[in-house]
């Protein structure tokens, strides 16, 4: 008799609750997704026999039946890098608030990877995707667009007209820290960036030659700093690598850096502090992302705001928005960046 009780409580439905109260199974389903047709006394009976009965709606069914599955894939570049994570915490906030649930994934920087994650959440009816994606422009992004899943493209300029994205402007951003350098007095400034290949860095090298031959100054091909991924082991091994001179024939001559990532600069300070290199006196130093322990390092690092939870919550709503209007309503918001001046910038003549 356990074992059958068990299995009742298991497949609990409205009509088992509408035998029990003895409402309309139609009164029950009102009550129970709160529709303020029920009534205030009956509805709450309702809700309280079926809290006791640990009673919780058949989401698949419901699901099938409206051709959702209540789920959005989310696919990122590095969930190890805190800039993703507190993105994602901001995203999980709002699809919970909304009573969907999430599929996260990440291409770790890799195409193969990322048309994986794209395959596997096409194949498990996902309502629509975030993507922060590797290309402006690839075959893993055309994936996407011919199977016409609602789509929002985050951290990265349009490319396409027909899609949504929420994005930093990565020039304006990088121009914002080459300014703050120049006007301290720096004209031999090193950018710093991720791999060459990933378009974002693209974005940087552009923004950083224009800004300094807008004040004058040559661009060096040597002054452009490659580490192979956008982390603090990388940041710390290729920075060393450039200070001990393992990188014959290229010797830039700087006072400034500019990293495309904060994860960067703070492999920079394990350099310097390894190498009794001080920040800023030896080298001033303006990072990207301003995730929250670069306030704590030492010196504090200045360093480029992007307003995490604006992406997470505006990329989510977008999305939302026209899978439950039936709509698809293309939205291109771009949030500024700016600079968090704090110690590790110092002004020379």
């Amino acid at each position: 008799m356990k074992h059958g009780k068990k299995e009742e409580t298991r497949k609990l439905t409205i009509e088992h609750i509408a035998k029990i109260t003895k409402y309309s199974a139609s009164t029950v389903s009102r009550a129970l997704r709160n529709d303020p047709a029920a009534k205030g006394e009956t509805a709450a009976k309702i809700r309280e026999v079926a809290r006791k009965l640990n009673y919780f709606p058949n989401l698949l069914a419901k699901g099938l039946r409206q051709n959702k599955t209540g789920t959005i894939g989310i696919i990122f570049n590095d969930l190890n890098n805190p800039f993703y994570t507190e993105i994602l915490s901001e995203m999980a906030e709002v699809l919970n608030e909304k009573n969907y649930s999430m599929f996260i994934c990440y291409s770790h920087y890799d195409p193969e990877r990322e048309r994986k994650n794209i395959i596997s959440l096409l194949s498990k009816k996902v309502d629509g995707i975030i993507i922060s994606p590797i290309g402006a422009r690839s075959e893993n992004i055309k994936l996407i667009r011919e199977n016409r899943v609602e789509t929002v493209f985050i951290d990265s300029l349009p490319a396409y007209k027909d899609r949504s994205y929420v994005y930093t402007d990565h020039r304006k951003g990088v121009e914002t820290a080459a300014e703050y350098l120049i006007k301290n007095g720096h004209r031999k400034i090193l950018l710093y960036i991720g791999p060459r290949e990933k378009f974002m860095a693209d974005h940087f090298i552009k923004g950083y030659r224009r800004t300094l031959g807008k004040y004058g100054i040559p661009a060096k091909e040597q002054n452009v700093l490659e580490a192979a991924k956008l982390s603090i082991e990388c940041g710390y091994e290729t920075f060393k690598r450039l200070l001990t001179g393992d990188r014959p024939g290229k010797n830039p001559d700087f006072t400034g850096i500019i990293t495309q990532s904060d994860l960067l600069a703070i492999g920079v300070y394990k350099t310097a502090r390894e190498l009794g290199i001080a920040i800023p006196d030896n080298y001033s130093i303006v990072g990207y992302d301003n995730i929250e322990v670069t306030s704590a390092l030492s010196p504090p690092l200045t360093t480029v705001h992007q307003s995490r939870k604006r992406i997470g919550r505006e990329s989510v709503n977008i999305l939302l928005n026209n899978i439950e209007n039936g709509a698809s309503e293309v939205k291109v918001v771009g949030i500024e960046p700016y600079i968090v001046i704090r110690g590790s910038v110092r002004k020379i003549n």
